[in-house]
């Protein structure tokens, strides 16, 4: 009996020694997991446009992770508020990636909360020409007019990455409130793309560069085969008609004059008024084209159809929804293709 008893308390101190064993070992490997964590770059982005590029420019690249902040299902980016889990997020945050220009309203609260927090603020980037020589004529201003003499013209792109872009442009002219939704003129995208990779290296120096340069190389060719449909030929010169801001991008894109603008979000309230006067403008610049999001668009874009010859096309915008990998290009061809359909 007493051996029996001895024999109960070594099995039972085996028992407890493996099971320390087990937790230590588990332990430890969760926190060199951890550790190999906090070695890590963590990128967070402000917006889907800049999270796709962002995470294209990373792809396979060692030493980094990138994180979409919360995005809204509803509503303009402009008026979008961060969330307690975006705060958390951005604590732990290297570096932060914006669209710039105004869209993210919530930006110096983020600043004052956050003043070691690198910020990559690709607008600012295009309109200081830091690294993107020539690219902040392509930026829609407000009492800003743009003509573009039909040329061919080399763009260059300085910095860390260095690109060529040539375009063909062709004559037109704007004439809209300030607009930040530069990702919607794939030119202007590529420049975003080319900022956020500068911006990324100078955030983390002691990284390889060849990788990223190659695979901005990789996604800037696969941005210069979005297919445009021959649009930028049939519709090049036409005036045209937005009814959300970001369409003013898409249609600079396409050579057209916007003539007329009404920006509708789910806050817009528009009087009998504007309306009328919007369908007069329609009618008096003889506009066969009008570019709309669905959302908030369509019981506008069936009025305009019943008063007058014009044509409402629903495009996207990539703000609402959940985007990955090469989606940018997929829903631009999409894009086009449905202005095409319609003409």
């Amino acid at each position: 009996m007493k051996k029996s008893k001895y024999l109960f308390v070594l099995l039972l101190l085996i028992s407890i020694t493996v099971v320390c064993s087990i937790g230590t070992f588990f332990y430890v490997k969760l926190n060199n997991k951890q550790v190999a964590n906090d070695d890590e770059i963590l990128v967070m982005t402000s917006c889907n446009p800049v999270y796709l590029a962002t995470i294209n420019i990373l792809d396979g690249v060692d030493g980094y992770r990138v994180q979409n902040l919360s995005q809204p299902t509803t509503g303009c980016l402009h008026d979008y508020t961060l969330t307690t889990e975006d705060m958390k997020n951005l604590s732990k945050a290297d570096v932060l990636v914006v669209n710039g220009g105004g869209m993210e309203g919530y930006l110096d609260d983020v600043i004052a909360a956050y003043p070691d927090l690198k910020i990559i603020d690709t607008y600012e980037d295009i309109e200081h020409s830091n690294g993107l020589v020539g690219m902040d004529e392509y930026l829609i201003k407000e009492d800003e007019e743009h003509d573009h003499e039909e040329e061919s013209e080399s763009l260059p792109l300085e910095g860390k990455v260095s690109a060529e872009l040539t375009d063909e442009v062709s004559e037109h002219h704007h004439d809209h409130g300030a607009n930040s939704h530069i990702w919607m003129d794939e030119r202007l995208y590529q420049c975003q793309v080319i900022s956020i990779a500068n911006g990324l290296m100078d955030a983390n120096p002691n990284r390889e560069e060849s990788a990223i340069a190659e695979n901005v190389r990789k996604y800037t060719a696969a941005l210069e085969k979005i297919d445009k449909q021959g649009l930028d030929v049939a519709v090049a010169n036409e005036n045209v008609a937005i009814l959300h801001e970001a369409f003013a991008y898409t249609a600079q894109s396409l050579g057209a004059n916007v003539v007329a603008t009404m920006d509708l979000d789910e806050e817009r309230q528009v009087s009998a008024g504007e309306v009328s006067a919007f369908i007069d403008e329609i009618k008096e610049h003889d506009v066969k084209l009008v570019l709309a999001e669905y959302d908030y668009g369509n019981a506008m874009g069936k009025l305009i159809e019943e008063q007058t010859d014009a044509k409402v096309v629903y495009l996207e915008t990539l703000v609402h929804g959940d985007y990955s990998g090469l989606d940018y290009i997929t829903v631009l061809n999409k894009n086009y293709a449905n202005i095409k359909n319609v003409l």
